[in-house]
């Protein structure tokens, strides 16, 4: 079983990710603020416990089938979401995109393509030990450092300016990349 600084590191370094997309989405927001970074940390953290839990649960049956093709769906969705930010930087249709790019679906796309991960050390946590509430930590953190990560947003967003837009799908698309890379390479 993992002691409470090991999970406490594991969900930090877990919740890096959803931490980077955070702070790429809260960049180009059409509505920042606090309740619009809160919905998007509730949902990063929401579906990054709900990942962890997943494999924790399914730990026993499955372990083989989650770490065949997690990095596979990762890097699909993620090169998609960070190939369309960089697609909207240069676009003239700035406005209607950014309106776009705030609504839940494409959250909830991005959240699952950086927790792909959770599932995998879900399953790590079930073989460790760990008790499935490990899986409330991890989201929790996540919750933390996404609402964190949108509210720097806007800070980047004003300092970069488009660049910020095209930085963020860059960061999604490489850690799309790291997370295949890690997978199938190393």
């Amino acid at each position: 079983m993992l002691t409470g600084v090991l999970l406490g590191l594991t969900a930090l370094g877990l919740s890096a990710d959803a931490f980077a997309a955070s702070l790429a989405r809260g960049a180009v927001t059409h509505r920042p603020g606090l309740a619009p970074a809160t919905r998007n940390g509730v949902i990063f953290g929401g579906v990054e416990g709900a990942m962890c839990l997943l494999g924790w649960l399914l730990a026993s049956t499955f372990a083989a089938l989650i770490s065949a093709i997690d990095h596979w769906i990762a890097l699909l969705l993620l090169g998609f979401i960070g190939g369309r930010m960089i697609h909207e930087a240069f676009s003239d249709e700035e406005d209607d995109e950014r309106r776009r790019s705030d609504g839940l679906g494409l959250t909830l796309l991005t959240a699952i393509g950086t927790s792909i991960d959770s599932a995998v050390v879900g399953v790590a946590l079930y073989l460790a030990g760990s008790p499935a509430w490990a899986a409330l930590v991890v989201g929790t953190t996540s919750v933390i450092m996404s609402t964190l990560g949108f509210l720097l947003g806007p800070v980047a967003s004003r300092l970069l300016g488009r660049r910020a837009e095209i930085a963020g799908g860059l960061i999604l698309i490489g850690i799309g990349l790291s997370i295949w890379i890690d997978h199938v390479l190393l």
